[in-house]
């Protein structure tokens, strides 16, 4: 039903790896404030703060992962042909 026109292999480089790890460091740093707020019942204000910025890390590293390691795909989806039945006038 569909066609693949374009498939390009992903430029892999090394800078967007290390900067992956990076930020998966950071995002257990993060998750680590977390952990320790609740358990010394810090204010809830801080612990949005840590958790809100976990969200921003981990969005960070989805972005990196899908712009340098997915393939770059075209897939084009073809239509059936739509068949209608004849049908006869009532008169």
């Amino acid at each position: 039903m569909s066609e693949l026109i374009r498939s390009e292999a992903p430029g892999e480089s090394v800078t967007s790896l290390v900067m992956i790890y990076v930020l998966t460091f950071v995002l257990i740093f993060f998750g680590g404030l977390v952990v320790l707020g609740l358990i010394n019942g810090w204010d809830v204000t801080w612990l949005s703060l840590w958790l809100g910025a976990m969200f921003f890390v981990a969005a960070a590293i989805t972005d990196l992962y899908r712009k340098q390691f997915l393939p770059d795909e075209m897939v084009v989806k073809t239509r059936m042909p739509k068949i209608v039945p004849r049908r006869e006038l009532r008169e």
